[in-house]
């Protein structure tokens, strides 16, 4: 795994919770030809990692790109694909192998250039084997115009997820101009895209704010519904939140400490969880520490912690307990292993005594000491005293630190903090035998990789059930002590936006759906 996917994977854990944001702006009477709403104005909390989609971070970058670029397929706040460039998609046969997908007639980038099968192939193209998220894309194996409209994705193994990747919420659909393929370099701080709005460079200021405004050749005109948008860079949330609260700004992310602040000032909360924090047993083959070689002894430490009260205390209300690495609405969550090892520290002793670590044990662990990791993984470790195992804990403050630290086999246990994804994307992190910074030691389970090579080439009646199974059996043998999903929470007024909503691995869609009431 490259080093830019994790920075993506851990973005995509902040984008919700940590990820300040208010927006302004001025309503108007509703028309056809869009952009009636004046400006609206977004802060962030941090500048993108670039305004190429294919090097932007999936989560907290999804707004400065979504707005520039239109992408093949839209997907809805209930997960479900729908026609966004293309208006026809599907795999072909049986094996989710070979996927098409029809263009609509007449489209065009924001420079007036045509949008064919020819130009969204080289787009693809680019960003497959440019991209920072390659191992989503690493089963593709060629993308090709077979007609004027028409494109093909083969594939060498099953790819499951291809609707999802060419959605606006993994981005790897955005279609980029020729002129941008062409200048890679330039890319990174101007639009080449076919969104409903382009950048204005002449009102724009690197890190600082960036301006759009309508393209005047987007295929819907309906879908602009301002005038202009604004993304301020402003790192302060409780001063986004008193912004919001005065009428200066409509909207922003917010954290659970911040919620009844935002009530109280008559503001709507929305959220939804986005995120789940825990820690991880990576060295499932005891090579540093023997102990954890064995299922009992990986049980016992799920048993011995309480994540009803370590929720409680990180996130109050904002979360929920959990044993499992996925969340509601995504196809590998399972409702009966939410609390599949119910808080039992006796039951934890016993298997412990088992395993033949009666007086328990030590090991050396490393906990990240960003959004709010580092409180659930010292919550664990205070637990696991009570059990007789001991934890020798380095924190890490920075996403470079960790990994390193994740990476460099140093550490049997490493604290986690991981967003929302289907499964097939985060079996590649997680469950698949080779080495990633939630995998580091590319632990082999021959079972486990036969049942996600099955769920993944299934028809999609009968994948959820086998993604479920994969989620079933890798609680089961306890590669992690995952501990609690969290909330991605936003206060917003609600007598001045409509459509701001947000769902599991679902933004508030600004380009789309979000619009003055």
């Amino acid at each position: 795994m490259r080093r830019q996917r994790i920075t993506a994977v851990l973005a995509a854990v902040a984008a919700l919770a940590a990820a300040s944001t208010a927006c302004s702006g001025s309503g108007s009477t509703s028309s056809g030809s869009g952009a009636h709403g004046g400006t609206l104005t977004v802060v962030s909390a941090g500048a993108p990692a670039s305004l190429n989609p294919a090097k932007a971070n999936v989560g907290s970058d999804n707004w400065f790109i979504n707005l520039a670029y239109d992408t093949v397929l839209r997907q809805g706040p209930g997960a479900k694909t729908g026609p966004g460039l293309a208006t026809k998609w599907g795999y072909v046969g049986t094996g989710n192998k070979v996927f098409d997908f029809t263009l609509r007639e007449g489209l065009k980038f924001a420079d007036g250039t045509p949008l064919d099968a020819k130009a969204i192939a080289a787009s693809l193209n680019y960003s497959r084997k440019n991209g920072l998220n390659v191992s989503w894309t690493s089963a593709i194996s060629s993308v090709t115009a077979t007609g004027p409209l028409t494109v093909r994705i083969r594939c060498s193994s099953p790819n499951p997820i291809l609707p999802q990747l060419l959605t606006q919420v993994l981005m790897i659909g955005s279609a980029i101009s020729p002129k941008g393929l062409a200048s890679p370099g330039a890319m990174g701080t101007r639009s080449f895209g076919a969104g409903p709005y382009l950048l204005d460079t002449a009102h724009s200021a690197t890190g600082d704010h960036y301006t759009y405004t309508p393209n005047p050749h987007y295929w819907d005109k309906k879908k602009i519904h301002w005038k202009k948008v604004v993304i301020k860079v402003v790192a302060n949330p409780n001063s986004a939140l008193q912004a919001v609260k005065t009428g200066q700004a409509d909207a922003m992310a917010i954290n659970a400490n911040q919620v009844g602040t935002a009530k109280a000032g008559g503001l709507q909360v929305t959220g939804t969880p986005n995120a789940f924090l825990g820690v991880n047993l990576a060295d499932r083959n005891g090579s540093l520490a023997a102990p954890l070689k064995d299922v009992r002894v990986r049980r016992a430490l799920n048993y011995a912690v309480d994540r009803a009260a370590i929720t409680k205390a990180v996130v109050q209300t904002h979360g929920h307990p959990t044993d499992q690495i996925s969340l509601p609405g995504l196809d590998g969550f399972v409702d009966d292993y939410d609390n599949h090892y119910p808080y039992d520290p006796a039951k934890a002793k016993k298997l412990l005594a088992e395993a033949g670590y009666p007086h328990g044990f030590s090991l050396k662990m490393e906990a990240q000491g960003f959004f709010g990791i580092d409180l659930v993984s010292q919550a664990v470790v205070q637990q696991w005293q009570k059990i007789g195992v001991k934890a020798d804990v380095t924190t890490d403050t920075s996403v470079g630190q960790w990994l390193a630290s994740a990476t460099s086999k140093k550490y049997p246990v490493l604290g986690f903090g991981y967003g929302g994804a289907p499964t097939y994307t985060l079996a590649l992190d997680w469950m698949l035998p080779h080495p990633t910074a939630f995998n580091p030691y590319a632990t082999s389970d021959p079972k486990l990789t036969k049942m996600l090579a099955k769920a993944n080439a299934a028809s999609p009646h009968e994948q959820r059930a086998l993604y479920q199974d994969a989620m079933r059996y890798v609680v089961d043998q306890a590669w992690f002590v995952s501990v609690l999903r969290m909330d991605g929470l936003f206060a917003y007024n609600g007598k001045k936006l409509s459509g701001f909503t947000t769902a599991p691995s679902y933004l508030p869609d600004l380009a789309w759906a979000v619009a003055p009431k």
